[in-house]
């Protein structure tokens, strides 16, 4: 059982082969046993995965720029992603979004990059889901900067910022994100030609979205809802409680989510203070 664990916590999709930390936070939220930790480490130190795609270090530090956000989704950055290869499925880049307050990601795999189609990805995979940011920071790329994105965020009524030319820093939390994933998108492309990129990123997001934030000590999913989503692997060995199904239940469940997630939030918020 313990491999099948480590398995699901680090080696799969959902795990994300991200590092000891971020791994030993998965398999402690659901599982037990003596000497869990060392066993973590030991099993991501002997991955051949990771150690094949050990790069550059990322970029250290907080993004600057004076900008504090106060909520979940207030401040958002955007960036495309360089592809690796000319997909299968024709998508030529990757457009991500990130929220500054929680670090979540949404990571869109597109075939076109054109303001109009930029603009209808925002729409749908942004705003309605989580409404309309205070303001966008994004680089200086002409997709952005276009007469019909500067208008779709006017319709939002959400400002747009761009960071300086040739200045990642400025935007750090976002290029740490990129290297995350394309970092881990060169682990488990199964294609020599790594044609299969653009799938497999997309999935990526999850994994990040549900490893832990070492500073505030909560996923960014979780800051997000207010809840940890479940693994597949939680899913297979767990089992419904009997019940009525009585409101009651769903009332407790709500009060104690809610004041859970208010400190996490606090957190959150001061972590962007720092």
């Amino acid at each position: 059982m313990i491999d099948e664990v480590l398995q699901s916590c680090h080696d799969s999709i959902e795990g994300g082969h991200q590092g000891i930390t971020r791994a030993f936070h998965r398999v402690k939220k659901d599982y037990y046993w003596v000497g869990m930790y060392v066993t973590v480490t030991q099993h991501v130190h002997a991955c051949a995965d990771c150690s094949a795609s050990k790069g550059n270090p990322h970029l250290k530090g907080y993004s600057p720029g004076n900008v504090l956000a106060e909520r979940p989704f207030q401040l958002l950055s955007m960036d495309f992603v360089t592809p690796l290869s000319l997909p299968r499925r024709g998508n030529t880049s990757l457009l991500l979004f990130q929220c500054s307050f929680t670090g979540y990601v949404i990571a869109k795999a597109m075939g076109s990059t054109k303001a109009q189609d930029v603009a209808e990805v925002f729409e749908e995979y942004v705003f309605r889901r989580f409404g309309a940011p205070t303001m966008i920071r994004h680089d200086r790329d002409p997709r952005f900067m276009s007469e019909t994105f500067k208008a779709f965020a006017e319709l939002i009524q959400a400002r747009s910022r761009a960071t300086l030319s040739y200045r990642p820093q400025a935007n750090g939390q976002q290029e740490r994100s990129v290297k995350s994933i394309v970092k881990t998108v060169n682990v488990y492309v199964e294609d020599p030609l790594q044609q299969d990129w653009d799938d497999i990123a997309e999935k990526m997001a999850h994994a990040i979205n549900n490893s832990m934030d070492t500073t505030i000590k909560e996923t960014p999913f979780y800051i997000v809802h207010g809840w940890d989503a479940q693994s597949t692997l939680k899913a297979m060995t767990s089992s419904l409680r009997l019940g009525d199904g009585s409101l009651t239940d769903a009332a407790a469940w709500r009060r104690e989510a809610n004041r859970q997630h208010e400190v996490a939030l606090a957190m959150a918020k001061q972590y962007q203070a720092i």
